[in-house]
């Protein structure tokens, strides 16, 4: 994609990590998506998708189009920075079939994590998807406080600074636990945290619904059901680490990127 400014994208989103706090901002959304007009896995940001007007409020899988300029403050390859008020949901995500889902991403699934961090020291990489070896997958729940400090400031959100021109946001509930997975990948066992909004909401949900059940609900679904639905992981660094990859975000699909490939070649 040539690096000119304000270039008009169409993209279909991937997945949106947890919110987090910003002081110019108030807080932002990093956002994984595919660029449907040149095929590039793209990460764009600062979204403040909880200011954004509920109509353009994007979910997974949905077309949005908008613009952006390349990002000159983040070295990391396939970063652009978003101009938020041209923001537009265009399509939605039921408009594609499973199969079309997975054509989406399956072009960017590396062999294995290693793989994935050979292509970042080579090319400055930092997105990818892998899929953990057969069997290997094991769900992990521990208190928030038990995790590395890496993944303490990924995943606490704290509200730093409310708007001086707009009502303050309501601050987003604290995550109470981490939510991980172990795995094997290419022979070589990695465990992972996993920072996908979509797992810290799937549990505030689950805590409305079934209370103190809500674990056990995590666990049956992220640990018993999901593992079994060709699960990948979007993996992508962080700016002030951008050798480091971290979870953020989860594919399932009924459809596996290498019975797409059998199906493309007999037709």
């Amino acid at each position: 994609m040539q690096q000119e400014r304000n270039q008009k994208l169409r993209v279909r989103i991937l997945v949106k990590a947890f919110p987090q706090p910003s002081t110019k901002y108030e807080e932002t959304v990093c956002v994984a998506a595919v660029s449907e007009d040149t095929r590039e896995f793209l990460r764009l940001f600062p979204i403040r998708y909880r200011r954004l007007p509920a109509e353009h409020r994007f979910q997974r899988f949905d077309q949005v189009t908008l613009t952006a300029t390349k990002a000159t403050s983040d070295p990391r390859p396939e970063s652009y920075r978003v101009d938020e008020p041209s923001i537009k949901v265009t399509g939605k995500s039921g408009d594609l079939s499973p199969t079309s889902k997975v054509a989406l991403w399956s072009p960017f699934v590396s062999p294995s994590l290693s793989v994935l961090q050979s292509d970042q020291k080579q090319s400055g990489r930092s997105l990818g998807i892998i899929r953990p070896d057969a069997g290997s997958i094991r769900f992990k729940i521990a208190p928030l406080a038990e995790s590395t400090p890496d993944d303490q400031e990924v995943a606490s959100h704290v509200f730093e600074q409310a708007s001086l021109l707009e009502d303050p946001l309501r601050p987003l509930a604290k995550p109470e636990f981490s939510f991980s997975y172990t795995f094997v990948s290419g022979g070589k066992q990695h465990t992972y945290q996993i920072h996908d909004w979509e797992v810290q909401a799937a549990f505030q949900e689950y805590q409305r619904r079934y209370g103190s059940g809500a674990l056990a609900k995590m666990e049956e679904q992220y640990g018993q059901k999901i593992p079994f639905q060709n699960l990948h992981f979007i993996m992508g660094t962080m700016q002030k680490r951008p050798w480091q990859f971290i979870v953020i975000g989860l594919l399932r699909s009924s459809i596996a990127p290498e019975d797409l490939k059998r199906q493309q070649i007999l037709i």
